[in-house]
């Protein structure tokens, strides 16, 4: 390997090791967030299937009470 690879490689490693480091320290952050994100995605999707199963209910006691007075 030539000195000019040499040093070339050296460098691009010493840049994707502080990248890493650099990720490492905002790590926690990050994975904080991710949590809080998957947190409020499952919160909304109860909902949605709280109003869904509550919609559902409705449409069937309303043609239940149709079908009784038929």
């Amino acid at each position: 390997m030539k000195v000019g690879e040499r040093d070339e490689l050296l460098v691009r490693m010493d840049e994707r090791v502080k990248t890493v480091f650099h990720r490492m320290e905002n790590f926690e952050t990050l994975f904080t967030n991710h949590l809080s994100h998957h947190e409020t995605w499952e919160r909304g999707m109860l909902t949605q299937l709280r109003w869904g199963i509550g919609i559902l209910a409705t449409l069937l006691g309303g043609v239940i009470a149709a079908m009784r007075y038929m």
